[in-house]
């Protein structure tokens, strides 16, 4: 069984769990699966050095360390893949009005607002990834975000109800071990596959922002390094990394 030897180590207070982590990795070995978790945290970010909001106490702020030797670095998305896959695997547990989608390449959707970041750091040796830092920013009791996160949504938001943000923990942290292991047993196939049935916009022609111009497409998969495509009204095609396409709803 996975992660056996994983400690699940909880902070009060620290500027970002992946930097925690990162600096707890230079002076020993972690178990794999091993997270640090915390109560507050003052400098969370996403991609592209946003800033992830958590009102103390209220939310799950961690970070989670992994050894995918068995990974070549140009198959890293797929570590994004395992861990959005868990994520969402775990919102299915509450039974919301909505079902967790994933917003490429990283967020956590239920509809059109946002309730979780994931934020991964690979260090790669050689031919391979010696380590991968998985950060998680899930909205669980936060009831009121700041103008900066307009399309934040939390579980107590949809439905009300306080959550215990340690066992959505556990839960969260089983379905990672689930996914983490397809990935180590090559089934990428199923990854893949569950992936594409969770993809936000999928199929569903949308307004996007493509290399600077505005236009209407529909995301119809992915490409090689987990690259986004898109159909063009106009019939032409595109192969976008992050830099080079924008949804709508983040103008």
């Amino acid at each position: 069984m996975l992660f056996q030897k994983a400690q699940i180590i909880k902070l009060e207070s620290t500027r970002s769990t992946n930097q925690y982590i990162s600096e707890l990795l230079r002076t020993r070995q972690l178990d794999e699966g091993t997270v640090i978790s915390a109560y507050s945290q003052t400098n969370g970010k996403g991609l592209e050095d946003n800033i992830w909001e958590s009102e103390a106490g209220k939310n799950l702020t961690l970070s989670v360390v992994l050894y995918p030797t068995f990974l070549k670095p140009e198959l890293q998305f797929q570590l994004t893949k395992v861990v959005s896959l868990a994520v969402c695997k775990t919102l299915d547990a509450f039974k919301l009005p909505l079902p967790a989608v994933i917003k490429w390449p990283n967020d956590i959707y239920l509809g059109n607002r946002k309730i979780a970041g994931i934020l991964i750091k690979n260090e790669i040796s050689g031919n391979r990834i010696s380590a991968s830092i998985a950060g998680l920013g899930l909205n669980v009791n936060q009831e009121v975000f700041s103008k900066n996160a307009p399309g934040a949504v939390s579980l107590k938001m949809l439905t009300g109800n306080d959550f215990d943000t340690e066992k959505i923990l556990t839960e969260w942290h089983s379905n990672l071990a689930y996914w983490y292991e397809k990935l180590m047993n090559a089934d990428n196939r199923l990854l893949d596959k569950t992936y594409l049935e969770r993809l936000y916009l999928l199929n569903t022609p949308a307004e996007y922002r493509i290399r600077g111009e505005r236009k209407m497409a529909t995301i119809n998969g992915l490409a090689d390094y987990g690259m986004l495509r898109l159909q063009c009204s106009d019939g032409i095609e595109y192969t976008c990394s992050l830099k080079e396409v924008e949804f709508a709803n983040n103008w």
